[in-house]
């Protein structure tokens, strides 16, 4: 019955330090997952962002070209466009264009720059077009 006993008194507490481990690892595994999800959703946002971009800088060059349409020369050397619709609120775009002459034909090349976002939270887009004039 001694040795009983003593083996007993020798696992008391094995279930404390038991749960205690599972909880630990159960607080790990928890810190991790989370930490991937913030991951996630901040790339989610940039991914967002960097679409309005590039839709902001698309519609500045189909707004530039509508304006070229009427006389087919780069009217000004440089425009900006701020936009205040639903899907690009706080998004603006720069438009330039200039013209060059290749053997007796001239082009114009119209270069747009879409933003979107500020600070940490920002993403830019370039697009370009050419057009025989």
């Amino acid at each position: 019955m001694n040795s009983r006993n003593s083996s007993k008194v020798n696992q008391t507490g094995l279930g404390l330090i038991s749960a205690i481990f599972v909880i630990s690892v159960l607080a790990f595994i928890t810190a991790g997952m989370a930490s991937m999800v913030a991951s996630s959703a901040k790339n989610h946002t940039q991914q967002l962002l960097q679409v309005r971009a590039q839709s902001a800088a698309l519609s500045a060059l189909d707004i530039e070209l509508v304006r070229m349409a009427e006389s087919p020369s780069c009217l000004s050397a440089s425009s900006s466009i701020k936009f205040n619709t639903t899907g690009l609120y706080e998004c603006s775009a720069e438009v330039n264009c200039s013209s060059a002459k290749i053997e007796n034909t001239y082009f114009l090349h119209v270069t747009s720059e879409g933003t979107c976002g500020s600070g940490a939270e920002m993403a830019v887009k370039f697009e370009q077009q050419r057009i025989l004039k």
